[in-house]
């Protein structure tokens, strides 16, 4: 007689099996996630890699897909589209480093060696300030000022010596880090070229009734680190650019540095900006204090251009998230893994959130899977809740 809930028999042989697939296939991917968290050192070019790869990644699918699927390129499909994306990517950047590249590197050069004098002039030019200070502020007040610089001072020598121990460390692998630059094109090929095979062996790895969950999370997973990559890259460029125009126009000194760094800096998401504006203040009070303000509404018009117009449709479609909770991660991801958990926390944080969400609504019933397909009835995992209930539900 069979039990009155299913929950209750025994189980199969087969299903017994794909428990410990699901199990060893868990076990397998802790592992290597515990062997490249402790290489990561030394994985810094394969990261640069997949972050060129999110890039390349949607020029090559569609380049493959207007290739007829017929005729002398039939067989090679795949391979041509990659070879076509790297000639005209190596193209561009050869062109931008002849073009561009010896303005910026002189520049960079220029402003990372200059940094250290910019900062004693603003010293000495502080000594009026000094002045007054010694003689206008009370004891009492003095002393807690003091002691408060102090106790900062300290906690920016230990982040100083901190770094250098890690520069060490970082210098003591440095053949494997160059090893691992040269090999990047080549790898960087192959992961384009057998992208697919790669994927459909993974998911030929899990019991067929959960291919359908493990390709859902996995698009998530390639959804927000796709769209975060890419719009990130793209703000980077275009703060970048046209912060770099702006310091030319102003008459800075070292605009395209200082370009290259308010592009970089919008990494960070929230403070970039804001640090960018202060190296830029740095450089401008130390050489042209009369030019503080202009560069003041510079940085304040390209925020609000980003804040506005490119923030929202960029990144709004990527992670989706209130700037307060983005704050409280940017201190999260600082305190547990340093200036990398400031970059990286932020997508992660919505990886967790929408693979929580789906995985809420799978175990809820409020989300269905097409098992003759193994794949979600929706092609919007960020929408999966909203589109793929069950009839009834």
């Amino acid at each position: 007689m069979e039990p009155a809930n299913r929950f209750e028999r025994s189980p199969t042989g087969q299903e017994r099996a794909d428990q410990y697939r699901v199990l060893l296939i868990i076990g397998a991917l802790a592992v290597v996630t515990w062997v490249l968290w402790n290489a990561r050192s030394a994985l810094f070019p394969f990261v640069l890699g997949m972050v060129i790869a999110y890039v390349l990644l949607p020029l090559v699918n569609r380049l493959e897909t207007l290739i007829p699927d017929r005729g002398i390129l039939h067989h090679v499909r795949r391979t041509f589209a990659v070879l076509v994306v790297y000639i005209v990517g190596i193209a561009v950047l050869v062109i931008a480093v002849m073009t561009i590249g010896p303005a910026i590197y002189r520049e960079t050069t220029e402003l990372v060696e200059s940094v250290p004098n910019y900062w004693e002039t603003l010293r000495n030019e502080s000594n009026y300030w000094n002045r007054r200070y010694e003689e206008d502020v009370p004891e009492d007040i003095k002393i807690q000022i003091e002691s408060n610089v102090d106790q900062i001072g300290s906690t920016i020598t230990s982040a100083v010596q901190t770094g250098l121990l890690t520069t060490v460390g970082t210098v003591r692998r440095f053949v494997g880090i160059v090893f691992g630059l040269l090999i990047l094109p080549l790898w960087l090929f192959y992961v384009l070229k057998d992208q697919k095979n790669g994927s459909s062996f993974f998911y030929s790895l899990w019991p067929v009734y959960l291919r359908g969950d493990v390709h859902n999370v996995v698009r998530i997973v390639d959804r927000v680190l796709g769209r975060y990559i890419r719009g990130q890259l793209f703000l980077g460029v275009v703060v970048g650019s046209v912060s770099g125009i702006g310091f030319w126009v102003i008459g800075v000194q070292q605009p395209l540095a200082l370009g290259v760094v308010a592009g970089v800096l919008e990494l960070v998401p929230i403070l970039g900006p804001w640090i960018s504006f202060l190296v830029a203040a740095l450089v401008v009070l130390a050489t042209d204090p009369s030019k503080i303000i202009p560069v003041a509404i510079l940085c304040f018009m390209v925020q609000q251009l980003e804040n506005t117009f490119l923030v929202p449709r960029v990144q709004g479609t990527a992670v989706q998230m209130n700037p307060a909770v983005i704050m409280i991660l940017l201190v999260v991801g600082g305190a547990t893994w340093g200036i990398i958990g400031v970059i990286v926390i932020v997508p992660l944080a919505a990886v967790a959130r929408d693979v929580f969400v789906y995985i809420h609504g799978r175990l809820s019933g409020a989300i269905a899977i097409d098992e003759q397909r193994e794949q979600p009835l929706s092609d919007s995992p960020a929408e999966l809740p909203l589109e793929s209930r069950n009839p009834g539900q």
